[in-house]
């Protein structure tokens, strides 16, 4: 099961990327503004960062980076001035929509031919894979 999904994970990734591109995004910039977007209000450095499996310094570079395109904005949190948040700018929400757009589009694409019934199966199958490795432990 692991390698047919990472093979569908490389063909989604081989279907967007160009796409992508054409709107200006790169394959880092998607997975970051998505992976702020969906932490919202958590969305610290700290949280984006485990998120994506990767440390909060190998983070940071990148997001000093996407600060500077204008894409993110890295404030301190209200709750506690240690933490830094992470925020898309208008810039980035507008760019939002043509990506969620994508995303829809390569969904369609991928779940072709399955009934609403299978893909909802699949959906949960795929959640609960998910919740096992989060609940191994790392």
């Amino acid at each position: 099961m692991g390698a047919r999904l990472a093979s569908l994970y490389e063909l989604q990734s081989a279907w967007l990327e160009p796409r992508l591109e054409a709107i200006g995004v790169s394959w880092t910039a998607f997975q970051l503004l998505l992976t702020v977007a969906a932490a919202g209000e958590n969305a610290s450095q700290i949280e984006v960062a485990r998120r994506l499996g990767v440390t909060a310094p190998t983070l940071s570079e990148s997001v000093q980076a996407h600060v500077a395109k204008g894409l993110l904005r890295q404030v301190q949190s209200m709750k506690d001035r240690r933490i830094k948040v992470l925020m898309l700018t208008p810039k980035s929400q507008q760019l939002m929509v043509e990506i969620r757009r994508l995303v829809a589009e390569a969904e369609a694409v991928m779940t072709r031919g399955l009934s609403e019934s299978a893909c909802r199966d699949l959906a949960k199958l795929l959640d609960r894979a998910a919740e096992n490795f989060e609940s191994s432990g790392r």
